[in-house]
């Protein structure tokens, strides 16, 4: 495999992963929905581990944001040789974001 073959693999990789944090936002922006609708029946003294109102937009608008911000850097780091990071990470961040939410509104 020629150099300039592995890096329009590696550019394609990363723009795959960097627009596929749109969706996996918006997945990640329907669970935070879910949970706080689960919580509906809650009184304050009965869910006092809830997180407080500022975490929780916190964790609702951090997605949208990490997918913009890794669509955006990809247009810098795409061919970059380990420019595939940029989207990496921000799936790692989304993924945390979920595993938070979802230990945040156990009852």
């Amino acid at each position: 495999m020629t150099p300039e073959h592995t890096g329009r693999r590696t550019t394609l990789t990363n723009w795959v992963l960097a627009l596929l944090t749109i969706p996996g936002a918006a997945a990640a922006m329907f669970f935070a929905y879910g949970a706080v609708l689960g919580t509906s029946a809650c009184s304050a003294q009965a869910c006092e581990h809830l997180p407080s109102e500022t975490a929780y937009t916190v964790m609702l608008y951090g997605p949208p944001v990490i997918a913009v911000v890794a669509v955006v850097l990809s247009f810098f780091t795409a061919r970059l040789p380990r420019g595939y990071l940029v989207p990496v990470v921000a799936w790692i961040l989304l993924i945390v974001d979920v595993v938070v939410m979802f230990f945040a509104f156990q009852h």
